[in-house]
C-alpha cells in the first residue's frame, strides 16, 4: 500500500545506505597487513576484525547513550580488540584508529538497490539524512560514493548534542528541511534508533531489516531497498 502525502525521506547512513560491514572489513583487512599484525597479535585477519567488530559494536551502544566521548571511542575499540588478542600497544591502537578513520569513509560500497531507489524517490521528494556518525567524515563518504547529490539537508547528530533516537535530533532535522513529521518518513537498519525514534514524534518510520529479524512492533518494514518502490 502507498504513503500518502510524503514530501520528506529522511535516511540513515551507515548500514542503510552506505554498506559499513563491508567498507570496514576491507579497510580492516589492508591495515592488518600494513600494521604488520599478522606477527604482533599471533593471529589472522578474520579473529582480529571479527573481535575489533564485537568491540566496536560495544563501544558504539555507549556512545549513543552518553556514557563514551568520541575521541575515546576512536582509540579504546582498538587498544580493547588488542587487550581480547594478548596484546597491549597503546600508540600501536592510536595509529591504527587514526588510519582508520583516515581511510574507511573513502571507501565505496552501497547496500543493495541504493543508487536505483535514491533515482526512483529523487524526482517525487525531498530525500535528508540523519546520522549517528561522526560529522568530519560524512561528506567524504558521500562524494566518494556517489551519494552527495541525492540529499537536500544533512544532519549529524553532533550538531544537536543528542543522538537518536533523542527528539531533539528528529526535530532538529524537520526544522532545517521545512518538513512537517505527518509528510516525513524516516528510512533505517535500527529499529529502536531510526524507526521507532521516528514515530515517536509523528514520522512514520520503516525499518530496513535485510536479516529478516523478528519484531514486536508496529511499524513498517522492508527486506529490500527496492522495496521502497511498492510503498512510495
Amino acid at each position: 500500500m502507498k504513503l500518502n502525502g510524503i514530501k520528506h525521506i529522511f535516511w540513515d547512513l551507515d548500514h542503510t545506505l552506505w554498506d559499513f560491514d563491508s567498507n570496514s572489513r576491507d579497510v580492516l583487512k589492508d591495515l592488518f597487513v600494513s600494521f604488520e599484525l599478522k606477527d604482533k597479535l599471533n593471529s589472522n585477519a578474520d579473529v582480529f576484525i571479527a573481535a575489533y567488530k564485537r568491540i566496536n559494536e560495544q563501544c558504539w551502544a555507549l556512545y549513543r547513550t552518553g556514557q563514551m566521548e568520541k575521541e575515546e571511542l576512536r582509540s579504546v575499540r582498538f587498544s580493547l580488540t588488542f587487550q581480547e588478542l594478548g596484546f597491549e600497544d597503546k600508540s600501536l591502537a592510536n595509529q591504527l584508529g587514526m588510519a582508520y578513520i583516515e581511510e574507511c569513509p573513502k571507501r565505496t560500497k552501497l547496500m543493495p538497490g541504493a543508487i536505483e531507489v535514491l533515482n526512483y524517490l529523487e524526482k517525487k521528494y525531498h530525500q535528508h539524512i540523519i546520522t549517528n556518525g561522526f560529522k568530519e567524515v560524512q561528506g567524504t563518504k558521500q562524494k566518494c560514493s556517489g551519494l552527495a547529490d541525492y540529499f537536500n539537508v544533512v544532519v549529524c547528530s553532533e550538531e544537536v548534542g543528542k543522538k537518536k533516537p533523542h527528539p531533539s535530533v528528529f526535530e532538529y532535522a524537520l526544522e532545517k528541511s521545512g518538513a512537517k513529521p505527518k509528510e516525513s518518513v524516516m528510512i533505517g537498519d535500527n529499529l529502536e534508533v531510526d524507526a521507532i525514534g521516528a514515530q515517536n514524534i509523528g514520522i512514520t518510520g520503516i525499518w530496513y531489516n535485510p536479516e529478516g529479524e523478528k519484531c514486536s512492533h508496529r511499524v513498517k518494514e522492508i527486506r529490500n531497498l527496492l522495496d521502497l518502490m511498492s510503498i512510495l
